[in-house]
């Protein structure tokens, strides 16, 4: 932890210095108020010190302008209170109990608002403010807390209460009407915002367990709101730079080390609603949300589930539900209108989808056990739909070359189903279903080529083992394949 020192606290020392002479007295108070000449009202202070174990409280209380209002109540040892107000109507309360507490209030400008209740052993507040109809409340049980609430602007609300021992709260606001709320119960909490420019702004956190932290960072843009509930040990939240208007981020994470970790959200609209409630969740999001409306909605809820996201464009819509252990789901997608669906409700499911392009769109649902799939095409207007209900299914779709409009569905119902296509062409369709066990469409290149344009694949087979080899090249070709039985090969090529 960093054991800061308020920047009055050497003048605050020097000034009980003079009133001591070579030692402290038990309480030292130094009150200096100064209002304009034919001012209607004038300052009020109050300072009540008392004193628990025979060593030195301080409290520094400086107040210029009208109408302010200062207090300092101090009961212990070792307590330190500073009060600066320039301005007018602006109220301090200060209070600070047991042992070895520092509280500082600096003030520039109308109608603001500090309080700041400390109990316990060493705890740290500082609230600094300048504008005008700011309120900073700090509220501190515990040992070793501390909090910074940092307000430029007018009419800011920043809140913190922290009864754990440890917590780390900080707020830091540019603007108008931003707001900041952390309420920590537990040990080594942290809750941050930090750096925020803009209006509008919404912070709210509450952390229960140990070791919890938080985030934001930077926020410059409007409408902004950022919601954090964490109730587990060492769950992390952190958005690093968010830019852009009316970010909407909702983070709930009730487990112990999940995390959640976006780099930048930069663009207008961005809605982003993460849920994880099992142990060792992670999203990482290693570029975050890059342009115009988008929107991820993602649900991990068993152990050891991990997603990655990487988004670039305007309008995406991404989701991801993993509710097994040990679920893994990468989406990239960049472009323009851009959907993913990744649904895995089994267990160590595996789901991957690329493109690049404009208005793609994916979807895989698996809801057995170890199925994979993977979908990578580069090409614009491409459809692909997978869905696997049983166990060690296998999907590959794959694109080396730009395609587009492309439409793939395929199904496959039972256990150890292998579907591996290479798509290289455009306008084709294929519609694939495989409902027994052990199935495989491949090719004599160990993919099954789908290269040409404007053509039409069709493959059912029902039964168990049953084998598909082939390819289709050229334009317009037509293939329609249908297994029964078990253990049927088919091998089929056109150019």
């Amino acid at each position: 932890m960093n054991l800061i020192k308020p920047r009055k606290h050497l003048l605050g020392m020097a000034i009980a210095l003079c009133f001591a002479g070579s030692a402290f007295a038990e309480n030292e108070t130094s009150i200096y108020q100064s209002s304009a000449v034919g001012a209607a009202e004038g300052n009020t202070a109050e300072v009540t010190q008392t004193n628990t174990g025979g060593n030195v409280n301080l409290a520094v209380l400086e107040q210029v302008g009208e109408m302010n209002y200062s207090s300092i109540l101090q009961n212990g040892l070792w307590l330190e209170g500073y009060s600066f107000s320039t301005g007018s109507d602006n109220a301090v309360r200060l209070e600070q109990f047991a042992d070895w507490h520092i509280a500082y209030s600096q003030i520039t400008g109308d109608e603001n608002i500090v309080t700041i209740t400390q109990d316990g052993f060493y705890n740290q507040a500082e609230a600094i403010i300048e504008g005008n109809v700011n309120d900073a409340v700090i509220f501190q049980t515990g040992d070793l807390n501390e909090a910074f609430a940092n307000l430029l602007g007018d009419m800011n609300i920043a809140e913190i209460e922290q009864n754990g021992n440890g917590n780390w709260a900080n707020a830091s606001f540019t603007g108008n009407e931003n707001m900041f709320y952390s309420f920590q119960e537990g040990n080594d909490n942290e809750a941050g915002m930090l750096n925020v420019v803009g209006n509008l702004n919404v912070f709210e956190a509450e952390q229960f367990g140990d070791q919890n932290v938080g985030g934001v960072i930077g926020l410059a843009g409007d409408n902004n709101s950022v919601f954090i509930q964490q109730e587990g040990i060492a769950n992390v939240f952190i958005a690093a730079d968010v830019s852009g208007d009316n970010n909407y981020v909702d983070v709930k994470q009730d487990g112990f080390a999940n995390r959640f970790l976006v780099e930048p959200i930069s663009g207008n609209d961005n809605l982003i609603l993460i849920d994880q409630s099992g142990d060792i969740n992670l999203v990482e999001a290693p570029v975050g949300l890059t342009g115009n409306d988008n929107l991820i909605d993602m649900r991990q809820d068993g152990v050891e589930n991990s997603v990655l996201l990487a988004t670039e464009g305007d309008s995406h819509d991404l989701t991801v539900d993993q509710r097994g252990d040990a679920n893994t789901a990468v989406m990239v997608l960049t472009g323009a209108g851009n959907a993913g669906l990744i649904r895995s409700f089994g267990d160590a499911n595996t789901a991957v989808i690329g493109f690049s392009g404009v208005n793609n769109n994916a979807e895989i649902q698996q809801l057995g056990d170890e199925n994979y799939a993977e979908i990578d095409v580069v090409g614009d207007d491409n459809e692909i739909m997978v869905d696997q209900n049983g166990n060690f299914n296998s999907t590959l779709i794959t694109s080396d070359v730009a395609v587009v409009m492309n439409t793939i569905d395929i199904e496959q119902n039972g256990d150890l189903n292998l579907v591996d296509i290479l798509v290289g062409g455009s306008g084709n369709v294929a519609e694939i279903l495989q409902q027994g066990d052990g199935n495989w469409i491949a090719g004599n290149n160990d993919y099954f080529a789908l290269a040409g344009d404007n053509g039409t694949v069709s493959i059912s087979q029902i039964g168990n083992d049953n084998v598909v080899l082939g390819e289709q090249f050229g334009n317009g070709n037509v293939m329609n394949i249908t297994q029964l039985g078990d253990f049927n090969t088919a091998t089929v090529t056109q150019n």
